[in-house]
């Protein structure tokens, strides 16, 4: 049976599947599927030294309350064509670990806004992460209310965009 690893965070369920989804994508594990687009998705670590095609790893935020939820990890060692591949030696505990620290770390730092005295830097920064969000919507990554969450929440960074 398959271990589980839970992490509480005191963040909406909304806003920490949005940072686990952040988080796996910036350490480059392929996304394979949705399983429900608001909190739950399937991704594959890629090959590593504990293990020759890497672990098939499931990230569902759970709500706890409307200001606190938590975020399960559960997995398999990914399969290499017909090999069975035996012991990862603990390498989805540490993934699942991992993640939920740079979650942790990004929850707890506040949103960076640009600086107030550089008119067109802030224009440009607006701009390249608007463009960035409708790459990601256009491409299926983000769903529409995805996509227009994060849009609210990039006009709130960028007021006088």
């Amino acid at each position: 049976m398959a271990k589980t690893y839970e992490f509480e965070f005191a963040a909406p369920t909304e806003e920490l599947f949005s940072e686990a989804l952040s988080a796996v994508r910036a350490l480059g594990f392929s996304i394979l599927h949705d399983e429900d687009e608001a909190t739950s998705f399937t991704f594959n670590t890629g090959p590593s030294m504990w293990s020759t095609a890497g672990q098939d790893m499931t990230a569902t935020a759970v709500a706890i309350s409307p200001s606190s939820s938590k975020l399960v990890f559960t997995g398999r060692t990914a399969r290499k064509g017909s090999e069975t591949q035996y012991g990862s030696w603990g390498e989805r505990g540490r993934i699942a670990k991992g993640l939920a620290t740079r979650v942790g770390r990004a929850l707890a730092e506040p949103m960076p806004s640009p600086a107030a005295d550089d008119p067109t830097a802030s224009e440009a920064a607006f701009v390249t992460e608007l463009t960035t969000l409708a790459d990601l919507h256009t491409a299926g990554v983000l769903t529409d209310g995805e996509f227009a969450r994060a849009k609210e929440r990039l006009l709130v960074r960028f007021p006088t965009a």
